[in-house]
């Protein structure tokens, strides 16, 4: 059944007199346990016709955002939650991106990605609409501005921006902060950051695949989506980064992931249990990135080679997980070039990955609906592992390729610079973990610390890792060869006790073939949970 079809069906109808009253299904809190749970940040206009149900007010309310006035009405910079694709349809027109000032339009990049996540098998996600989309052949410092919409704070050159937002102040959020508010979300995206990039547009070099003619089976979860009869954007090309545009690319992500990792300010208890997964932009035609776009980022760039936590241009960490190439889908026709950026497309599949085999399962090897092309080609060395551990695009960027008997994901990793911790799914897997240790820590933040709550505390990890470890996310014939967990005077130091902060060591095999992992979780008064260290 397709979310089209589900979400009519979803609907409570009445008819009186032959009038039809169509209410809108209450929006129900997710489990903060779910792992599959994506937000996308971006730029799409609502509506003019459109109102906002009353469900999604209330739900604002419960969660305490208490909109009002024009910015409720208008979607402004208010988290939205999407369950099916027609409830995007009816609020967001995802289908009216001006292209030039003669009024021709095209999709925006942001309703192509939410139309690829529940195409690809995703239940939800949030949508946060932070203004309406540029033209597409703005001026370049017209369109890097709007980068500070996603990003507040955000400056493309000085020291390292940090994002100004508190997690005790709601009505400051904007962007990417509002994550502070959705505990429930494993996954951000900013789908209109590759065209944000201030460089010059391209002609259109006119290389057209059609796509497959005839019936094709797909899921029952892809989204229904007629494109245009007119495509003016045909006639447009993909956004390209030169050396400046990736510069500036790769210092938005190290914003973020800094924001999402606490190193940009005090860390967040949510924020560290969500992965940015963000598409590596089209090179520039005959560019270095063009011939050797590894070692572009490796050594020229530099994006891949420093880590997050140290000064300079890099963003590797196993917080950001980067997708690549760009792809043509059944819904990118009405986009420039036809082309679509794939992180909403990794979303999805790792949002259904997580559904069917958990999230601690690598989702490399997953099949990808409706892609009939992807661009630029990978080559054959872009996809083998070098003697230098690290050193190949596949090892460092999940990779969409085409198969003998499809289109499949080639890999599943983070751009950490730890091999122990580039295997994508080990970090969902500490995420899951500290997540459940948060949980925990809410339900005995306002008993004192002492044997007693240490005992408690250890006896629901062990619980939870012996989940795990049955589930098959850890390794080891004997639960004791998989993990071990211990909470007592021997993991936390006089300054801990003196303060109530109770420490837990977390030591758990993964299922992937890599180095037995150790976590170092602290529990403080107010029941915040952080990672010690780990990632």
């Amino acid at each position: 059944m397709s979310p089209k079809l589900r979400s009519k069906l979803a609907l409570s109808t009445e008819t009186m007199n032959g009038l039809v009253f169509e209410q809108a299904p209450p929006v129900v809190a997710s489990s903060p346990m779910r792992t599959d749970i994506a937000c996308f940040v971006g730029f799409v206009a609502k509506r003019a016709d459109a109102d906002v149900p009353e469900s999604i007010i209330q739900w604002w309310r419960e969660q305490g955002w208490s909109p009002a006035g024009p910015r409720a009405a208008d979607l402004d910079n208010l988290p939205v939650p999407i369950d099916a694709w027609d409830i995007f349809d009816q609020l967001f027109a995802w289908d009216r991106r001006p292209l030039d000032l003669s009024g021709q339009s095209c999709i925006t990049y942001l309703g192509a990605a939410v139309r690829s996540f529940f195409a690809q098998g995703g239940r939800k996600c949030y949508v946060v609409r932070v203004g309406d989309p540029w033209r597409f052949n703005a001026p370049g410092t017209e369109r890097l501005r709007r980068v500070q919409d996603l990003l507040p704070g955000f400056t493309a050159s000085g020291s390292d921006p940090a994002i100004p937002a508190s997690a005790q102040h709601p009505d400051e959020w904007r962007g990417i902060a509002h994550l502070f508010g959705l505990p429930d979300v494993s996954f951000v995206l900013l789908p209109d950051l590759c065209d944000a990039i201030p460089n010059e547009r391209e002609p259109v070099v006119t290389a057209e695949t059609a796509p497959p003619s005839g019936e094709e089976f797909v899921e029952c979860a892809a989204a229904e989506v007629s494109p245009p009869a007119n495509l003016p954007a045909r006639e447009f090309s993909a956004p390209r980064c030169d050396e400046e545009g990736y510069r500036i690319w790769a210092r938005a992500l190290r914003s973020a992931g800094k924001f999402l990792s606490g190193l940009s300010g005090p860390p967040s208890r949510v924020l560290r249990e969500i992965q940015l997964i963000a598409s590596v932009p089209l090179p520039s035609r005959d560019s270095e990135a063009a011939r050797d776009l590894m070692s572009f980022l490796l050594s020229e760039n530099q994006a891949l080679s420093g880590p997050l936590n140290q000064s300079g241009n890099g963003l590797a960490s196993a917080f950001v997980q980067l997708v690549y190439p760009w792809v043509r889908t059944a819904g990118s026709q009405a986009l420039p070039d036809q082309l679509e950026s794939p992180d909403a497309l990794l979303a999805g599949m790792l949002a259904a990955n997580a559904l069917s085999n958990g999230t601690f399962a690598s989702a490399a090897d997953f099949a990808v609906a409706e892609v009939y092309d992807t661009q630029p080609p990978l080559r054959r060395d872009e996809l083998g592992l070098s003697e230098r551990r690290g050193r190949t695009l596949v090892e460092r960027v999940s990779l969409i390729g085409r198969q003998p008997d499809g289109f499949k994901l080639l890999s599943d990793v983070t751009t950490s610079t730890q091999e122990i911790y580039r295997n994508a799914s080990v970090n969902r897997l500490i995420s899951v973990i500290t997540r459940s240790a948060r949980l925990l820590g809410e339900d005995i933040v306002f008993e004192n610390s002492g044997e007693r709550v240490w005992r408690r505390l250890r006896d629901s990890l062990d619980t939870l890792l012996e989940s795990l470890w049955r589930t098959g996310a850890l390794r080891g014939e004997r639960r004791a060869d998989a993990f071990h967990v211990r909470c007592d005077r021997s993991t936390m130091s006089q300054n801990d006790l003196d303060n109530g902060r109770v420490v837990a060591r977390v030591e758990f095999e993964a299922s992937v073939p890599i180095d037995r992992i150790t976590l170092m979780l602290s529990m403080d008064e107010g029941g915040q949970v952080s990672l010690v260290s780990g990632t």
